[in-house]
C-alpha cells in the first residue's frame, strides 16, 4: 500500500527513565576507553532513534508483519517504515528535555548552571565507566579479557516521540507498539545481559489526527508543538494500563540479606571520611533520583553489578547441571582435555548464552554462531545514608600472607572497607525462551538461585574469609517458579 494513502497519524510523546546505567556506544574507541557513550552536538548523552527502533523491531510480535510495520529492503524490493522514531533527548534537573543546538550565551550558561547537565557534560572528559573482564568456564578471568564500557548513571530521563502512519482510525498495532515501551524486556545499549540498559516508562501522552479532516489538520498545526516536552493536544495514558505483550517475561524478585560483611567490585571513593583511605573499597556510582518532576542531588550509591551476580549464578548452575547429568571429572568417559577447552557446559550455554570466540569466528561461516541468554539481571543500587556510614560501614585491617611460607609478609598491612548487613534487592527477568530450554538446565538454575538464598553461594570479594554470604527472601511469584522447576 502506498504511503500516500495512510492519512491517519498517531503520535506518542513519552518519558523513559534509565532504571540501571545506560551504555549506548558511539561505535568506536576514543584512544583511552574501549566503549565511550554516544553524545549529541552539545556533548550530552542521548538515545539515537535507530537504537530505540531496533529494539522495538526485535520485540515486535503484533498482527502486522515486522517488515510491513518497520519497513524493509530486499534487493530491488522494499517498503518504507510506517513508524517514525525520534532521537530521545536528555532531561535537565527541572525535567525539561534539551533539544537543538545550544549556541547563544544564555543556552550555553544552561549547560553550566544546571547541575545535572553540567555533570553529564563533565563525563565527556572524566567519564563514568565499568571495568569488565571475560570469565572462562572455571569462573576465572581470561587472559587479555579485560575491557571497559562508558556509561550514563542510572536515573537519567529522556523524552522521545513515536509516529505511526495508518489507514484505519483504530489501528490495533498502535496500542501493541506502545505496550513495548513498558515491556520488561525493553533494554537499550550494550551489556544488557550484564545489568545495564533497563528502562522504565514514566509518562505517556498520545493522540491521533486524520489529515484528511480540516479540523484535525488545524489541531495538528496549532495545538501540537514540535518540542518533545510539549504535550498540548495529546491525552495522558497510564503506562500501567498498556496491553501486555503476548510474549510474557517473568520477573524474579529476591531480597538478599547479608549475614555480615560484603564488598563487590573495586571503587576509588571511600564511604568513611576519617583517617587513611582504605586500600580496598566498594564500588560506588551516582544515581539520579526525582521528586515532583525535579532531579534531586544525591550521594553516590553502592553498586552491585548484574554481571557479578550473573557470573556466580552461571558457575553454580554449571555445577548442578554437571552433577545432574552425571558429568564428573573422575568418569573415564569424560574427555577432560576437550572439556577444558569449552567455555561452559551445554546447560549454562543454553540459559546464559555465549559469544562467538576467535577460533569459531575464524572458521567457516556456518560454524560461527552465538546465542543471547534467556535471563536479564539488573544492577542493584544501595543508598548509603549518613547513619549507615556510621553503623554499616566498617574498615578492616588485614595482613598479607606469604603463599609459600604461610607467614606474614613484612610491611604489607592493608585495609578494606566493607558494608555490614546492607540488603540487596535482586531483580532477575526470565525471557520466554527459557521455557523452551532443557529441563535439566532450568532445574540447575533454580538450584543455583536456592543456593544463593540459603547462604551456600557467596558474592563479591573475601568469600574465603566468610564475607558475601546472604539469605534471600523471594516473593511469591519467585517461590512458585522455583518450586515448579523442581517438580518438572
Amino acid at each position: 500500500m502506498s504511503r500516500l494513502t495512510r492519512s491517519i497519524l498517531y503520535v506518542a510523546r513519552f518519558v523513559l527513565e534509565a532504571r540501571t546505567a545506560l551504555s549506548i556506544g558511539s561505535g568506536g574507541a576514543d584512544g583511552v576507553y574501549d566503549h565511550p557513550i554516544v553524545r549529541d552536538a552539545n556533548g550530552l548523552p542521548y538515545i539515537p532513534g535507530t537504537s530505540l527502533a531496533g529494539v522495538l523491531r526485535h520485540l515486535w510480535t503484533g498482527p502486522c508483519s515486522t517488515d510491513r510495520l518497520f519497513g524493509y529492503q530486499k534487493r530491488d524490493r522494499g517498503e518504507a517504515s510506517r513508524l517514525e522514531v525520534a532521537a530521545c533527548a536528555l532531561h535537565d534537573s527541572q525535567g525539561q528535555p534539551v533539544e537543538g543546538l545550544l549556541l547563544d550565551a544564555q543556552e550555553q550558561r544552561r549547560l553550566q548552571t544546571d547541575w545535572l547537565l553540567f555533570a553529564a557534560v563533565k563525563t565527556r572528559e572524566d567519564p563514568l565507566f565499568r571495568d569488565r573482564v571475560r570469565l572462562n568456564h572455571r569462573g576465572v578471568a581470561v587472559k587479555t579479557g579485560k575491557f571497559d564500557r562508558g556509561l550514563l548513571a542510572a536515573g537519567h530521563r529522556f523524552s522521545g516521540e513515536l509516529r505511526l502512519w495508518s489507514e484505519t482510525p483504530d489501528d490495533p498495532d498502535w496500542l501493541k507498539l506502545l505496550g513495548l515501551l513498558a515491556d520488561p524486556r525493553l533494554r537499550l545499549g550494550g551489556a544488557t545481559r550484564a545489568g545495564m540498559g533497563a528502562m522504565t516508562l514514566v509518562t505517556l501522552h498520545t493522540g491521533s489526527f486524520c489529515l484528511r479532516n480540516s479540523e484535525n489538520i488545524a489541531a495538528f498545526q496549532q495545538q501540537l508543538k514540535p518540542g518533545l516536552g510539549d504535550i498540548a493536544g495529546l491525552t495522558a495514558l497510564d503506562p500501567a494500563k498498556l496491553q501486555p505483550s503476548r510474549v510474557a517475561a517473568r520477573t524474579l524478585t529476591i531480597q538478599l540479606t547479608p549475614r555480615d560483611f560484603w564488598r563487590i567490585g573495586q571503587g576509588n571513593e571511600p564511604l568513611t571520611r576519617s583517617g587513611k583511605t582504605p586500600d580496598l573499597l566498594p564500588k560506588l556510582e551516582p544515581f539520579v533520583t526525582w521528586s515532583q518532576g525535579r532531579a534531586v542531588p544525591s550521594i553516590r550509591f553502592a553498586l552491585v553489578p548484574g554481571s557479578s551476580v550473573k557470573g556466580a549464578l552461571a558457575h553454580r548452575t554449571a555445577f548442578h547441571w554437571n552433577a545432574m547429568s552425571g558429568r564428573f571429572v573422575d568418569d573415564p568417559a569424560v574427555d577432560i582435555a576437550t572439556w577444558d577447552k569449552s567455555e561452559h557446559c551445554p546447560g549454562v550455554r543454553e540459559i546464559f548464552g555465549y559469544a562467538k570466540d576467535r577460533d569459531t569466528a575464524s572458521g567457516p561461516k556456518t560454524t560461527a554462531s552465538g546465542q543471547a541468554g534467556h535471563l536479564l539481571i539488573d544492577d542493584a543500587h544501595i543508598e548509603i545514608t549518613e547513619q549507615d556510614r556510621c553503623q554499616r560501614v566498617q574498615a578492616m585491617i588485614h595482613n598479607s600472607i606469604d603463599r609459600f611460607t604461610g607467614g606474614v609478609r613484612n610491611r604489607m598491612l592493608f585495609t578494606e572497607e566493607l558494608l555490614y548487613k546492607c540488603p540487596i534487592p535482586l531483580r532477575i527477568t526470565l525471557l520466554s525462551g527459557i521455557d523452551k530450554a532443557e529441563a535439566t538446565a532450568r532445574r540447575a538454575l533454580a538450584r543455583a538461585i536456592r543456593d544463593l538464598c540459603e547462604g551456600r553461594l557467596a558474592l563479591g570479594a573475601g568469600v574465603t574469609k566468610g564475607h558475601g554470604s546472604f539469605t534471600g527472601t523471594p516473593d511469591e511469584s519467585t517461590r512458585d517458579w522455583l518450586k515448579a522447576q523442581e517438580e518438572n
